[in-house]
């Protein structure tokens, strides 16, 4: 075997070692801080209409193949970092600290400041203090764990002198390099084989769920298993905080600094808001969106407790177990309507909605409405949150939508039913109108009184096709304050998709 070739196997092999051991956080107390960051380094270089295109085509399954895929190119990475490797050095010490360095230049360096921030931000979750040489020292060792076993790896492999190989069988040499391998595989292969298999699940569980949604009209109120789910965070990595151990500190340019804990928030007089959240990301017709019951406290509450914000105060900005950062104006912090919320349609806040704490900000998008709330600031000039960096809306202000629901493309003769949603954001909607002729004329739908100010509404029609044949069905919406929606197809990417909702059908005779 040639010394490249070697090199590259060798680097592969000890390769799924240390991104096993990057995926399950080891050194890390089994917070993959370092494989998310570098997942976040991977968004912020996808160019944002690519990475937009793949959210809308690919929906549930985007975030599970685009985060395998990078970890699959982490340990090709390594493969190409051992073929460099036997092309620089000959010495088997040399081309150790060679691999150990090389790893920690093209892996640690892009992950070493947000995962020590990942870490910082969910040791605070946890009530406890990070050490901010922790992260160095864990990507340290992950590399370790890829320099020992490739150089082990290597000098099996190239060792020039190799014994008589009996007919049939191997070499010694072979035996132990091929045995390193399988233990190292098995090492990884357990676990990853076990995320794969539950992520697939919950992809499959997610497509059903949608398809169930769009088969007729949905509950007004969305049950929380049902309700849609958007995150940062490649799958599986959403923290799990212990509100024990949990706290909120509010600070920056208020009267006096505080800190409170879950029991604390909970004690407070507590709120009860009907709200619909829509995801930025939600193409026309689409189904990130939902409607819950929410219960919390009232935003102003908090920042009042704390003194309040200094005049000096432009925005209010959040951090997040997860890392996620996000920031308001000091006007919509101090609206009645903005709530700290904990439980949802009667039940503690699901973790994957934000446990223990978020925020709901009636008529902006989801990315506005951060989860896993640890700490507000008051700062005094435009802080950027996390999607706002990375080129989507600060305002995100929802856009009036409206869609239907029903799949079918081919209907028999008669009555025919019609329905679906309509949402204003805070402005609410008074009227919806379909239109079965492609938008030449329009006729009223019944509208279903909505359940608050802040939700969506349902809609309904009776449509008695006039002959057989093929018709485009388009569906548009008004909001409170007399806007007619936006009839301009554009793209979900910077400030949110609009245009007409339309379904192609035919009427058999």
């Amino acid at each position: 075997m040639s010394p490249s070739r070697a090199g590259f196997i060798s680097g592969l092999a000890a390769g799924i070692l240390s991104t096993t051991a990057v995926y399950l956080g080891w050194f890390t107390g089994g917070l993959p801080v370092v494989a998310i960051a570098l997942w976040e380094r991977q968004q912020r270089l996808i160019p944002l209409e690519l990475f937009s295109f793949l959210i809308v085509r690919l929906k549930f399954a985007a975030k599970p193949l685009a985060f395998w895929g990078m970890m699959a190119g982490l340990v090709i990475l390594q493969g190409l970092l051992g073929w460099l490797v036997v092309r620089w050095a000959s010495r088997p010490l040399v081309r150790g600290i060679l691999a150990w360095a090389l790893f920690i230049l093209v892996t640690g360096l892009p992950g070493v400041g947000p995962a020590s921030a990942q870490l910082s931000d969910r040791a605070a979750a946890e009530g406890a203090v990070a050490a901010p040489w922790a992260v160095p020292l864990a990507i340290a060792l992950y590399g370790l764990l890829f320099a020992i076993p490739f150089s082990v790896l290597i000098w099996l492999l190239s060792r020039r002198s190799v014994p008589p190989r009996t007919t049939g069988g191997m070499t010694r040499r072979e035996v132990l390099s091929r045995g390193l391998v399988l233990v190292i595989a098995a090492a990884a292969g357990t676990s990853v084989a076990r995320f794969i298999t539950g992520t697939l699940a919950k992809v499959s569980a997610a497509a059903q769920s949608a398809f169930a949604k769009v088969t007729g009209l949905p509950p007004e109120i969305t049950p929380n298993e049902q309700f849609y789910v958007v995150s940062k965070n490649p799958p599986g990595f959403d923290p799990v905080v212990d509100a024990n151990k949990w706290s909120l500190q509010v600070d920056g340019l208020v009267g006096r600094p505080l800190r409170f804990t879950y029991a604390d928030i909970k004690a407070m007089p507590s709120v009860e808001q009907v709200q619909t959240l829509e995801c930025i990301s939600n193409e026309v017709g689409g189904d990130l969106i939902s409607n819950a019951h929410w219960r919390g406290v009232r935003m102003r509450e908090v920042l009042m407790r704390a003194g309040g914000p200094s005049p000096k105060g432009v925005k209010v900005a959040f951090r997040c177990a997860d890392g996620y950062t996000e920031s308001i104006p000091i006007g919509d912090a101090m609206n009645p309507t903005t709530l700290l919320a904990y439980e949802m349609n009667g039940e503690t806040l699901p973790t994957a909605h934000g446990f223990p704490l978020r925020l709901l900000i009636p008529g902006l998008f989801g990315m506005k409405n951060p989860k896993w709330i640890t700490r507000i600031e008051v700062v005094d000039y435009d802080f950027q949150g996390y999607w706002e960096a990375a080129g989507w809306s600060d305002e995100a202000v929802v856009k009036t939508m409206s869609k239907f629901v029903t799949t079918s493309r081919f209907y028999p003769p008669g009555e025919i039913g019609l329905g679906g949603v309509a949402y204003g954001g805070d402005r609410g909607v008074i009227g919806v109108e379909y239109s079965t002729d492609d938008g030449k004329t329009w006729q009223k739908g019944e509208v279903k009184p909505a359940l608050g100010p802040f939700t969506w509404v349902l809609w309904a029609a009776v449509w008695t096709p006039s002959q057989p044949g093929e018709y485009a069905l388009k569906v548009r919406a008004r909001d409170g304050v007399g806007i007619m929606q936006i009839a301009k197809a554009t793209r979900t990417l910077p400030d949110g998709a609009s245009g007409y909702h339309t379904l192609r059908v035919r009427v058999r005779k």
